[in-house]
């Protein structure tokens, strides 16, 4: 799936400044859904639920990383920076 997120980023239309906004707009609906999904004060009409977070947790995901190869990274690229990421991620996990 990676390299078809590379693919159709590559011909994405959009520039990057236009990605970028898309994926602040992709994050406020996260959090709308994790407020409906935990019945937050004011936002529990909207019904939604876990399985609403989880989907736009994953179209974050497709419209960052359709940003990162729009910017010129690679399939080979992401996964290496992403180990390093999680290393990391590992390290300051451990110390707490």
């Amino acid at each position: 799936m990676l390299k078809k997120i590379e693919e159709l980023s590559i011909l994405n239309k959009k520039t990057p400044e236009q990605i970028g906004l898309k994926l602040s707009e992709e994050t406020g609906e996260v959090t709308q859904a994790l407020l409906s999904a935990t019945n937050a004060p004011g936002s529990a009409y909207k019904k939604e639920g876990v399985e609403d977070v989880k989907e736009e947790c994953v179209d974050v995901i497709m419209v960052a990383l359709s940003l990162f190869f729009k910017m010129g990274g690679s399939k080979e690229e992401f996964e290496e920076t992403l180990k390093t990421k999680t290393t990391k991620w590992e390290k300051v996990s451990e110390i707490k």
